[in-house]
Parts: C-alpha cells; structure tokens; sequence
C-alpha cells in the first residue's frame, strides 16, 4: 500500500495513524494482486497532465501484468481539487485520473524507482522516469533500463505500452554492461548545466567502473529542447549531452540513491547527490558515503570522477561508523531553516542510534555559502537576502556591515527593503524583477559599508531562466455566400496570431460553431500543419453572422479565439424602383426592373441592377458589379472591384485610394469615366489600357480592350 497524507495549516499531532485517513486528510493506495510489492518506490510526478495540479506516480516492481512474471508496473494518479475517497482502487484508473505504465519483459521489474523528471524536454509540462534495474537490453543481462515518459496536456489512454515509446512521446535509457543495474534509483537532477532546462540522473549501482567491481556509476543525461531519438544509449554521453560519475572502490554501490541536491552552495546551480551505502570510508566498514556534485554553466567533461571532489566541484560526506549504510537514501530537504540555501537529507538505514540496534539515523546538512548570484524565472520576481551576501565580507574592526548603495540592472528594476529596521540589516533585502518575457543574464553593482569610510564594491549577477509563454490568438472576420461554405487556410488565420518564444503554433481544434458547422481538415498530412485548412459550412437558408472558435498550440500551451464569419444573402428586387442594402457578408443581388439603387456594403457581393436606370455602389471588398440593362451609375468603392456597365450609356465612378477597379466594356463615345472625391481629369495619366494618378503612380482603373492614351477629357465627368 501507499499512503498520501494531505498537507494543513491548521497543524498536525503528534502522531498521525494511517488508519485514520479518510479521504479528508489523506487516503490509501493499495496493490492489486499478491506480490506486487506497490510502494516499493514513490515519487511526486509533478504536473504530467499539465492540469495545474500535482500528480504522484508509485511503483510495484513485483507485478506481473499481462501474466509476464515480474515485469513490474507503475502507476500515475492524476491530482484533483474535487476530493478523494478514503481508499482508490488502481484498477479503476482509466485515463481520465490516472494510468498504468506495464513493464515489458519478465523480471524487468519496472518501477524498482520512479520519480517526476521535471520538464526534460521544455515543453513546458512535467516529465516521469521509471526504472527497470533487472531489464536486460541489447542482450546485456541484468544491465537495467530507464524510460521518460512525457507529459502531455492532450491526456493518457488507461495503459501506457513503454514499448512505443520513440521519441516524441518519451524514449528509453539503456544500460551498457550486464549486471549494471542501471536504473536501480532514477532522480530529476533539477538544472545542473544552468541551460533552463531539467536534467535527469540514473544510478547504475552494479556498475565496475575503472574495474572496480560494484563501485558503481551514476550517469547524467541533460535535457533539450531539441528533441531526443526513440533510445539513448549512455555510452554515448559526452559531455556536451550528459557525463557519468564514477564510484571509486569495489563495493561501494555508489548510484544505490540518487537524487537533485538543490542549489545547497547559492552559486544558483542546482546539485547533485549521489549515495554509496556500502562505502568504507576512514576504515569503516559500510559506514557509507554521499556524495555532493556542484551544478555549473562552465560545462562538464564526459567523466567525473568522486575521487576529484575538493570542495570547488563538490564534496562528500562520510558515514560515522561500521554498518552504518549512510546514503542508503538521499534528498534535497529544500530549505528546512530558511536561510535561502537549499539543504540535504541522508539516511542511514543501519546506524545503531543510543544503543538501539539497526534503529537507524538520518542526518540534515545545511547548504552554506555567500550568495553572489540568484536564478529566477521568466516573468517572476526573486528575493536575495542581504545577509547572504554580506557572509563574503569581514571587517578587522569588527564594525557592522551594511549595503548602503546599488545601481539599476539593465534588464529588470530592483528595490531594497529594510523591513522597518534601518540599522538592522540582518533582515535586509532585495527584489529583482525582471522585465516582462526576458530571459537571459542581468547584473546590478553594490557596495558594502561599514559605516565609517570604509567601503568596497561588487557585482551581484542574476540568472532569468525562460518559461515558455502561452500563444495569443487573435480574432478574425471573413465572409461567404448565401449557403455556400467558406475554406480558410490555417496559414491566414495564423497570420495574426503570436508567441513571443515560438514561431511554430499550429491549430489543434474547432469549436463553438453557431449558425454553422466547423471542421479542421489536416489535408491528409498528419505530422505537417502548414497545409492545414477549415471548413465552415453555413446552416442552409441562413444569412447574418455566425462564428466558430479555434484553438492554437505551441506544442504546449494553447489559447482560443472566434472568427466571425458574415454570411451573405440573395436579394432580388421588384418591378419598382427599389432601394437595398447588403449585409456584412458576400451578397447576391439583383434589383429586378426599375431604377434601382443599390448598395452591397461589405463582403465580396455580386449585383447586377437589371432593367432600369440603376444606381449600383460596391462599397467595401472585391465586389463584382453589372448594371444591366438602362443608363446605370456604378462606382465599386473600396477594393478591387471587376465593373460591366451592359447596354445603355453608363456611368462608372472613380475615387483616388480606393483600389483599382476594371471596366470590362468600356465604349468610348457613350459611356462616362466620374471622377469623384476631388479628382480631376488634369491629375491623370495614362498608359496602355491603364489609367493612373500622376502624383501617386497609384492605378485608378484598368480598361478591358481600350488603349487609356485616346481618351480625352470628353470622356470624362464630376462625379
């Protein structure tokens, strides 16, 4: 079984007994069949579903799903703020609150460690590893493997088969040596590289580095952004991808625990330990030793070798006495006594404490250091304490030392706070906040008094990590026909549409469609969104405004928008001298017999004025204007408009600026060219079948079939 018991402000006793957990302030999680061994480890898995709310993951290395003797299985229980009941079944996980990941061969025995990976691949949503100590890849008997499992805010199927795992939903880690049992314990190593991506550790207890049978290994594994392969191999780390750590004597099974230290030395890296519960150190035997590996932005070789710890890169820290197993279990304790240092916990599961054999004993070290820089996130304001810096500076007079000067940093604003205790600067402190979406490195200078003349000055460096920020999506407006659907590539509605880290946003869905259907149409190319396109099919019969939402994606976060779509209407005139007007959409219209006047508005109309002297304006959009039969009057208005004057002598209306319209059947001698809104016939030129403003160069018209350089003022009017 396992047990969660939930956290209170309103305190706890002294002793909390399991069996009163009921839903309330905790619950139990109990195995399925004989012999799973669940709770053989757990772990937070972070936010894997990306709901905003935590997630744990428990492995039962004993199981034997699908009647595969002992291939393990591990189980993710999505968090909820709707409550538990007293007791969860795992075999009601469905996929909707949890999911079992099965492991794959007979005693793999998947789940011997689990633990959340935090965000491996920056997508933005927590990551899992699982390990399989006793799987034997690539023949290699006993040499144990790891599996990432991604994170994922488009939801999990009830069961996970690690085997499809291949890159873009996880991939698999692999021992290299028979009997290494790698995986054996599996950590997040936080950032230790300082990229602002979460890096991961794999304790290969059995490993014989430097032939030193059983000394054991840790390895490494840096997260990317870039993606990683269905498998990684770690003979292939390098350095410039991840490095191993070496035990250094037979037997001393170091990697047996391994886990993020925090940053416990405030140089804003996060650090690594690593447990070597059989280790002998100043001749006692099995007293155990941990070992402390400091985080750099400096890089690592492919190597590290324990043995190399001096205190600048790490340090370690020995077990007392024989037996005693120190680093059998190892953690970042965060920060127990709030001095801002991360500290540790190590246990030690065999120490006989006041005489009480094997009782065991567990030991809290505090992080130390002076704090020179501080890491944020993107968008997040950071609190330095001013005692942490002041630990780097003495006085030989032994006068107090307080910061009494600073500059601005470039990129974000800082203030001091005294806390209403001006000569008092042990609960002195700083603000940075940095400016909004940047990431990257910042400084301020400071100086350090000591009240009577004496002062000197330093740099305090800061570090903004990037966060990935959601898209924004923005709204959009087209138009279409009475009962015709419109098709609206994904390209233009993205056009507008911005992330301030991304430039790769692709639509995943369609939704709230009124007075129509929406679908999404990915043109039969899957993994390719440039070709992707919608559809929106007005209901039958209808015309005005309807509106679909769509939803975007930068692969993590996502916002929805509307587009408004303005479905035309058919309008057909009477033998009167009718007067109509369009809507926002694409318009058909035909003023029948008589002298009509007719306005399309906006959208892409179609109007022909029929019989009759008619007056016909396109208004806004590419409108395609016929006046028919009769002496008309047609001006297209704003946009590029296509005008057919038909029998009559008619009248077609230009105005500077508002596109370039065509006459199809322009006849010198009986129809008239209007010039409106100013313009004058001196103001022309003309080229070809081109009429242009001369000022502007801008082409007022085009006429079909007619060379513009015989027109003469004849053929024009004030409009």
């Amino acid at each position: 079984s396992s047990y969660v018991v939930f956290g209170s402000s309103s305190g706890f006793n002294a002793s909390l007994n399991l069996s009163s957990l009921d839903g309330s302030n905790g619950f139990v999680i109990n195995g399925i069949n004989s012999g799973d061994f669940l709770g053989t480890s757990v772990s937070s898995a972070g936010d894997i579903n990306g709901d905003g709310i935590d997630d744990l993951t428990i492995g039962a290395d004993g199981a034997s799903p699908n009647g595969t003797p002992i291939a393990g299985s591990s189980y993710v229980v999505f968090g909820r703020n709707s409550g538990f009941s007293a007791g969860l079944n795992l075999s009601s996980l469905d996929g909707s609150n949890g999911f079992v990941i099965n492991g794959i061969n007979s005693f793999d025995s998947l789940g011997r460690s689990v633990s959340s990976a935090g965000d491996i691949n920056g997508d933005g949503i927590d990551d899992l590893i699982i390990g399989a100590s006793n799987a034997s890849p690539n023949r290699e008997s006993g040499a144990g493997s790891s599996y990432v499992v991604f994170g994922s805010s488009s939801g999990f199927n009830a069961s996970l088969n690690l085997s499809s795992l291949d890159g873009s939903n996880g991939f698999v880690i692999n021992g290299i040596n028979s009997f290494d049992s790698s995986g054996s314990s599996v950590s997040s190593a936080g950032d230790i590289n300082g990229d602002g991506i979460d890096d991961l550790i794999i304790g290969a207890s059995s490993a014989d580095p430097n032939g030193q049978y059983r000394a054991g290994s840790s390895y490494v594994v840096f997260g990317r952004s870039s993606g990683f392969n269905a498998s990684l191999n770690l003979s292939s780390l390098d350095g410039s991808n991840g490095f191993v750590i070496n035990g250094i004597n037979s037997d001393d099974y170091s990697g047996g625990s391994v886990s993020s230290a925090g940053d416990i030395n405030g140089d804003s890296f996060d650090d690594l330990i690593i447990g070597a519960s059989n280790a002998s150190p100043n001749g006692q035997y099995q007293a155990g030793s941990s070992y402390v590996v400091f985080g750099s932005s400096s890089g690592f070789n492919a190597s590290l070798n324990l043995s190399s710890l001096d205190g600048s890169n790490g340090f370690v820290i020995n077990g007392i006495n024989n037996d005693d197993s120190s680093g059998r279990s190892v953690s970042s304790a965060g920060d127990i006594n709030g001095d801002s240092f991360d500290d540790l916990i190590i246990g030690a599961s065999s120490a006989d404490p006041n005489g009480q054999g094997y009782a065991g004993s567990s030991y809290v070290v505090f992080g130390f250091g002076f704090t020179t820089a501080a890491t944020t996130n993107e968008d997040t304001a950071v609190t330095i304490l001013a005692r942490n810096i002041l630990r780097k500076y003495t006085d030989v007079e032994g006068e107090r030392l307080t910061i009494n000067d600073f500059t601005n940093p470039t990129n974000g604003t800082l203030t001091f706070n005294d806390n209403g205790t001006q000569d008092n600067p042990s609960d002195d402190f700083f603000t940075y906040t940095p400016n909004a979406n940047y990431n990257g490195t910042d400084s301020f200078n400071f100086t350090v008094s000591d009240g009577n003349g004496g002062s000197i000055s330093s740099a305090f460096n800061l570090n903004v990590k990037p966060v990935n920020d959601a898209p924004v999506a923005a709204n959009d407006r087209f138009t279409t026909s009475f009962n015709t659907a419109v098709s609206i590539q994904a390209s233009t509605l993205l056009a507008n549409d911005t992330d301030i880290d991304s430039s790769s946003l692709s639509i995943t869905g369609v939704s709230g469609a009124t007075k129509g259907i929406a679908v999404l149409n990915n043109n039969g190319t899957q993994d390719n969104s440039a070709d992707d396109f919608i559809v929106f099919t007005p209901t039958n019969g209808f015309s005005g405004n309807a509106k679909f939402n769509y939803t975007i994606s930068d692969g993590s976060l996502t916002s929805t928008t509307t587009v408004a779509i303005a479905v035309g209407a058919n309008i057909t005139g009477t033998n009167r001298n009718d007067t109509i007007s369009g809507t926002p959409g694409d318009d058909k219209i035909c003023g029948g017999n008589g002298n009509d006047t007719i306005c399309g508005g906006k959208g892409n109309d179609t109007i022909s004025g029929g019989n009759g002297k008619d007056t016909i304006y396109g208004g806004k959009g590419k409108d395609i204007l016929t006046g028919g039969n009769g002496n008309d009057t047609i001006s297209g208005g704003k946009g590029n408009d296509m005008l057919t004057g038909g029998n009559g002598k008619d009248k077609f209306v230009f105005a500077s600026k508002e596109g370039t319209d065509t006459i199809t059947d322009f006849r010198k001698g009986t129809d008239l060219i209007g010039l409106s809104g100013g313009l004058t016939f001196g103001q022309l030129s003309f080229c070809g079948n081109n009429i242009l403003v001369t000022s502007t160069s801008e082409i007022l018209a085009k006429l079909t079939g007619i060379n513009t350089t015989n027109l003469t003022a004849s053929d024009f009017i004030t409009a």
